[in-house]
């Protein structure tokens, strides 16, 4: 009830805090887009040193150091491979796009020819091709790449203070919680949260990476252009569940289509990505994972929604991966544990 004064001064403080936190989420989103990123980068460096270090030649494994170091060199070499990629390929990517405009337009009258051949009477779709504007498209895609590529140096900037971070993290956690049982519990909490986290980015990374360089090949076979773009762009999308893999299998068929105006190449292309799709997300997946991606979907559509309206196309893509660890850390909380709950698909977490 809001008419008790306890209530009312509640529900007006939680709704000034949403609405101070949006603010400075929009206004500082150059800080925080990077901040977020370093954040997953440096999970998957953490997953991946682990990984390194389970590696057995006869009674040897590597030591940390020598995990936390291999696992550095090969994140920051994928990066560097990726920059060089976006900057390589965005801008002849944005250049192409009035020639696909322009072959739109002509598959779209011929589809209307043909519509009208059938029902005996005219079909005018200039209303849809207006709609239709693939450089705007283009444009905002290749903008949130640029923009992501552009602050490379302060992601990895962030990423570095972040491992450097992890080292001193234990004395502090010592610090403040006098109590040994308090501590113990406060650091059983924390490892868990973050072994969760880091299980989660390393599985959908590498999920992410296996559907990339497979369309990658399929993509390449057909002689598509700027395959290697479009498998990037593939890879991103894989971290968004549903919606990212129906527009990660849209875009190639589609420009596949204007490109070669042929039916037969559209189905080939769209039957491939597709059949990765559901290989990889329905099989393969859920094996590594024991179980699909659990959260619920009317939930991933708000937040792509909502991070959208935030961040524009970055947020989208960051979307998912900040609503699982979101709710990582609420189950961990009595307190919180409900909404984490609600955020679930099967009300398991």
């Amino acid at each position: 009830m809001l008419d008790s004064p306890s209530n009312l001064t509640s529900f007006t403080t939680t709704f000034a805090l949403i609405g101070m936190t949006v603010y400075l989420l929009v206004v500082g989103q150059e800080i925080f887009i990077p901040l977020v990123l370093a954040i997953l980068i440096s999970y998957l460096i953490m997953a991946l040193s682990h990984g390194i270090q389970k590696i057995k030649i006869q009674t040897w494994s590597p030591p940390a150091w020598m995990g936390l170091i291999g696992a550095i060199l090969i994140v920051f070499l994928a990066v560097a491979l990726i920059v060089q990629l976006v900057a390589d390929n965005i801008n002849a990517v944005v250049e192409t796009a009035p020639q696909y405009q322009d072959r739109l337009t002509s598959v779209m009258d011929n589809m209307a020819a043909i519509i009208e051949r059938l029902l005996g009477q005219p079909l005018t779709l200039s209303a849809v091709r207006q709609d239709i504007d693939i450089q705007t498209v283009l444009g905002s895609i290749a903008g949130a790449l640029q923009s992501i590529a552009g602050n490379t140096f302060q992601i990895l900037l962030y990423v570095a203070f972040l491992l450097f971070e992890q080292q001193t993290f234990d004395p502090k956690i010592k610090a403040v919680f006098a109590d040994s049982q308090r501590e113990h519990r406060v650091r059983k909490t924390l490892n868990e949260i973050g072994d969760k986290i880091e299980k989660y980015v390393w599985i959908k990374t590498s999920m992410s990476l296996l559907v990339g360089i497979l369309s990658y090949v399929v993509l390449t076979l057909v002689s598509l252009d700027f395959a290697a773009f479009w498998a990037l762009l593939i890879f991103l999308l894989n971290y968004i569940p549903y919606i990212g893999s129906l527009i990660a299998v849209a875009f190639p068929t589609v420009l596949a289509l204007l490109q070669f105006g042929s039916l037969t190449m559209f189905f080939s292309i769209l039957i491939g990505l597709a059949a990765i799709q559901v290989f990889v997300g329905n099989v393969i997946e859920p094996r590594v994972t024991g179980q699909s991606l659990n959260l619920s979907p009317v939930f991933i559509v708000l937040s792509l929604s909502v991070w959208g309206t935030v961040w524009g196309v970055t947020g989208m893509f960051l979307s998912v991966p900040m609503m699982v660890m979101i709710m990582i850390i609420l189950a961990q909380f009595d307190q919180t544990r409900p909404i984490a709950v609600l955020m679930s698909q099967k009300g398991e977490v």
